[in-house]
């Protein structure tokens, strides 16, 4: 069955227990973003992922890894050993660019520490719309995504059993790349210190993309609109007033509304509904 929680007024829900949320708005254009948990290779900012008004996948500004073969940008996870983590982000590789990034057991990054990687993104500019993990469980991995669009990248980990057993999940672009046990580790099997963060490094005179709409928590990351988009999901009119039309390509049993304060106004099952 097909269930879909409709958040009235801003028809977007979010975890209530996040450790952060970035729309990446608060940052001046242009500039390098190395506050909160951002930072970079121990460049003291000057290496660290920019500030770009020219593509957002909401607002006007979101994260930019330019092809310099410098930027060297580092969200901080925390360094964590113990519990289940998910991040979410989005990112945007036009078309003849490709993009990179790696995870690290520990920030501050020092000499580093890959936990897996390297995620590449048309690799060389050789495989348009292919993507590949050269360093993980089964390596190598190869998956797809778009070029010229926004796409969703989410990753759970579960340390709940320590580090030493942690296991992770991947998905790009809504295809699973690393399914739900993989061992959170390198293709040799070596155990990272900790989660500690995700190294988006300009890996070339090639490397172009951007990043943006950041959620990282301890609970699963709650179904938003852009997946709904997917399903040919649509709430009108918002902000509502006495009568909301929803339609979707697949069929929908069962309704719940919630106000902005997360209070459940109305639910209803499909042939009941007034």
């Amino acid at each position: 069955k097909n269930y879909f929680l409709v958040a009235l007024l801003t028809l977007f829900v979010t975890g209530v227990n996040a450790q952060f949320t970035d729309d990446m708005e608060s940052y001046t254009d242009g500039s390098p973003i190395y506050q909160d948990w951002w930072t970079d290779w121990g460049c003291g900012g000057t290496c660290a992922v920019l500030s770009s008004s020219e593509h957002s996948q909401s607002g006007s500004l979101s994260g930019y890894v330019p092809d310099d073969g410098a930027t060297d940008g580092v969200l901080d996870l925390g360094n964590k050993i113990f519990g289940t983590w998910y991040l979410q982000f989005y990112m945007y590789v036009p078309a003849n660019q490709e993009g990179y990034w790696n995870l690290q057991g520990t920030v501050p990054i020092g000499s580093g520490e890959w936990i897996m990687g390297n995620f590449f993104f048309n690799q060389d500019l050789l495989s348009p719309g292919m993507g590949s993990i050269d360093d993980c469980p089964g390596a190598p991995v190869s998956f797809t995504f778009p070029h010229d669009e926004w796409f969703e990248v989410m990753l759970a980990v579960d340390i709940s059993a320590g580090i030493s057993a942690a296991t992770c999940s991947l998905d790009i672009a809504g295809n699973n790349v690393l399914p739900a046990g993989t061992p959170f580790t390198d293709a040799a099997g070596t155990v990272p210190t900790s989660l500690g963060g995700i190294d988006f490094f300009s890996i070339s005179a090639n490397n172009k993309y951007w990043i943006d709409d950041f959620t990282y928590q301890d609970s699963p990351i709650s179904t938003g609109v852009n997946d709904f988009a997917s399903k040919g999901f649509s709430a009108y009119p918002n902000p509502v007033n006495n009568i909301l039309n929803l339609q979707a390509n697949e069929t929908i049993n069962s309704v719940a509304i919630f106000n902005v304060l997360g209070q459940e106004v109305y639910s209803a099952k499909i042939g009941a509904m007034t």
